[in-house]
């Protein structure tokens, strides 16, 4: 298989700027893909921006990744793996996460293709965990609830799951995906509850509990219960939703 030849034969392709083994087409106007080989030519990564393609950001993605070429590309049963210590100005993305064949999916009919291809997307470390499962990856990079990757000039969607013990007094037995809102909005509307019971985990496995004993009590892991504020408990909670990546917007977490 020639990965060049395969890239150069793409409608409307033309170089990218001046990154050699390396390409930009567009199918229709918005709907942008980039492309480069890896360092040893055997593989390539790929990446697609809807509405916000930005070609600076596109080289420096690809270069990067180029240049971890060894940590980003994983043995084809690692469902996704990220590198962190990517910059690029304007820009507060921090890390590069490529996704595996068997997650993106590129070329489905081309089987030999689509296993030498690796999906790229501009990250926020507080996104992913690194070692998600195929279910979790799969729902992180493909469900429209899970993270935009497509939309390069966006806030960071922060890795949440939870659980909590609903009106019926059912507890799940498992934390599934959620978005911030209704973390925070469950726990605020439960005030004087005391059923009240939210466990959350984040992007580094840090699982936190919030119960009601007189006030709002959280348990931060590997320490002891502490009673709080709300005002405080929502800082705490956002703290450790988006850890680094606080300063690049926090419009998922609710005012």
């Amino acid at each position: 298989m020639d990965l060049t030849e395969h890239y150069s034969a793409m409608p409307n392709v033309t170089s990218l700027g001046e990154l050699p083994d390396a390409w930009h087409w567009s199918h229709a106007p918005g709907f942008d893909f980039s492309a480069a080989l890896s360092a040893d030519g055997k593989h390539a990564f790929q990446a697609y921006a809807l509405d916000s393609f930005d070609e600076g950001l596109a080289i420096a993605i690809l270069s990067f990744a180029r240049e971890h070429g060894d940590e980003l590309i994983a043995a084809p049963e690692r469902p996704l793996v990220l590198a962190e210590g990517f910059t690029h100005e304007g820009y507060a993305f921090d890390t590069v996460v490529a996704v595996s064949p068997a997650i993106h999916r590129l070329y489905p009919d081309d089987p030999e293709l689509n296993s030498a291809v690796r999906a790229l997307i501009p990250a926020f470390r507080c996104e992913f965990t690194g070692d998600e499962d195929e279910a979790d990856a799969e729902y992180r990079y493909n469900r429209a609830a899970g993270v935009p990757g497509t939309k390069w000039g966006r806030e960071p969607r922060p890795y949440l799951k939870m659980r909590f013990r609903g009106n019926t007094g059912n507890l799940p037995a498992d934390r599934e995906f959620d978005r911030p809102k209704l973390l925070v909005s469950w726990i605020a509307r439960n005030e004087n509850n005391s059923d009240l019971f939210v466990e959350f985990e984040n992007y580094q496995h840090e699982v936190y509990t919030v119960e009601w004993t007189d006030t709002w009590t959280i348990t931060a892991p590997g320490a002891e219960p502490r009673q709080t504020t709300l005002e405080d408990l929502r800082e705490t909670i956002k703290s450790a939703l988006y850890g680094p990546n606080l300063d690049a917007g926090t419009s998922e977490f609710p005012s």
